[in-house]
């Protein structure tokens, strides 16, 4: 049986090859982040041989204590509604935030009319949307997720602004050329190229809306992982106060490598054969 010849200048790309060196990077940058982690608890636990544990606990005690923590079922519910707030809000931000960064980066009288403002929210101190909002709307759940919604929505569309400003415009305009509808050439030309903008965008709105939730939590709230934060500090129990900021850290972590890690290798599977055909 006679084989067709490669034509000259063919670029053949060996994606098993690919998926091999992608799962090394990741082993490789698994292995890292795990020894980050054991440094920096290296690092705890030497300054906590020098200070009193009412001050630095040893990570030993506080990881004990989140242990019991988590055997309580008040901990989930604590998580739980701190949680549903900060996806209520984000929710907002993303539909908001990417809207008006659309606007923005593709209109000119858009980009004239909106940029001033959405750079004055962006300085807003996260502690005004809470107190705002808790005289709006009163002491519950409505007003947490209104002031993250307001509170992340300039960080997303300054993301999405910046990142339409970017996009290559020769493929607009062949969009053009080939008579797309404007529909199809914001689905098919500019989001694609938009992704890791929005990623981007999606991990620093999860950021800032979990400090802004904390704050209105603890500004008055009577539940979530603000209010429970504010009710050790009170009793002046550091042990407490340090595991509920592991715990929160822990759930910020399972949300970026539970969710947004692999929704980001889904939607940017191309990316390593491209940077493969360019000698990357």
């Amino acid at each position: 049986m006679s084989t067709i010849p490669a034509l000259q200048g063919e670029v053949v790309i060996d994606t098993a090859s690919i998926r091999r060196r992608a799962r090394r990077r990741f082993l490789r940058g698994l292995w890292r982040r795990a020894l980050s982690v054991v440094l920096l608890v290296l690092i705890w636990q030497v300054i906590a041989l020098f200070m009193e544990p009412t001050i630095v606990p040893s990570p030993g005690t506080v990881f004990a204590q989140m242990a019991r923590n988590l055997g309580e079922g008040n901990t989930y519910q604590q998580l739980g509604v701190t949680m549903v707030r900060v996806v209520g809000g984000m929710l907002i931000a993303v539909c908001a935030g990417i809207a008006i960064g659309l606007i923005m980066g593709l209109s000119k009288l858009g980009e004239d009319l909106l940029d001033t403002w959405v750079l004055i929210f962006f300085t807003i101190p996260a502690i005004v949307y809470g107190i705002l909002c808790i005289l709006w709307f009163g002491l519950n759940d409505l007003a947490a997720i209104i002031a993250v919604g307001v509170g992340a929505t300039p960080a997303i569309a300054i993301n999405i602004w910046q990142g339409t400003k970017a996009i290559d415009r020769d493929l607009i305009h062949m969009g053009k050329a080939f008579r797309f509808s404007r529909r199809s050439i914001l689905f098919r030309v500019v989001v694609p190229q938009l992704i890791p903008y929005i990623l981007a965008a999606l991990r620093y709105a999860l950021g800032l809306s979990w400090k802004i939730v904390t704050i209105v939590e603890l500004l008055g709230l009577s539940s979530g992982v603000g209010y429970t934060l504010n009710y050790w500090f009170g009793n002046f129990d550091m042990v407490q106060v340090l595991a509920w900021t592991l715990l929160f850290t822990v759930a910020l972590l399972i949300a970026e490598f539970a969710i947004l890690k692999p929704v980001e290798a889904r939607l940017t599977r191309w990316r390593p054969a491209a940077q493969f055909q360019r000698g990357a």
